[in-house]
């Protein structure tokens, strides 16, 4: 397991390493103070499985670097680590590539657990920072869409739902009794139906429209 923290805090830094090496054994974990030094650990360690991006960087703004890292390392997840809970600013952050947004107030086993998640597939928003954000994005400013012009089968919904709750793909594969990958087809699918870019806005939108229960 390899682990970039991207943070301009050494202090903040030296305890985050003592965390993140709980993950697994032989995790490691390499540290950067701002965007532009963490390519150079990124040009040495293409084969990295997690980025957590603090956010107020020095240099590139965090909006840029976080798209910036999703653009050069696709298929690696990253995770903002904050004391910002804004909710907009969290919006902003997902709708940007993040996976997941984590207050720098989390205790560690819940710290651990979340990046477990978001690991295997999910994404993780704390529930107090995720009601934020419902409550401060409505369906007319997010989509054009109407709930009639919304058309998934039942085993879309219920993958939606599921979504909605947290979990990952491979917990929907077991909750649902259906294979991993025919579970990445239905939520492809709903991130279509919803015109949407990750999966946390399309089941808050499917929340505000009354196809969920949240």
């Amino acid at each position: 397991m390899k682990v970039l923290l991207i943070d301009d805090h050494q202090l903040f830094r030296d305890g985050m390493r003592l965390v993140l090496e709980k993950l697994e054994a032989n995790t490691q974990v390499f540290e950067s103070s701002s965007y532009e030094d963490a390519q150079a650990v990124i040009k040495q360690h293409q084969d990295l499985d997690l980025i957590l991006l603090d956010l107020e960087l020095p240099g590139l703004s965090d909006t840029a670097a976080l798209k910036a890292l999703r653009s050069t390392l696709p298929f690696i997840p990253v995770v903002v680590i904050s004391s910002n809970d804004n909710g907009n600013k969290v919006q902003q952050m997902l709708d940007s590539g993040a996976q997941g947004y984590i207050p720098k107030s989390t205790n560690a086993d819940i710290l651990i657990n979340s990046l477990k998640l978001v690991l295997s597939g999910g994404i993780y928003i704390p529930p107090e920072i995720l009601q934020k954000i419902n409550h401060s994005v409505s369906i007319s400013e997010d989509t054009q869409l109407n709930a009639e012009d919304i058309k998934l089968t039942p085993r879309q919904l219920e993958v939606l739902q599921k979504l909605a709750h947290g979990l990952s793909n491979k917990e929907i594969s077991t909750a649902l009794g259906m294979a991993e990958p025919t579970v990445r087809v239905h939520i492809a699918a709903i991130l279509k139906t919803f015109n949407v870019s990750n999966r946390t806005r399309a089941a808050r939108i499917a929340s505000q429209m009354g196809l969920i229960t949240a």
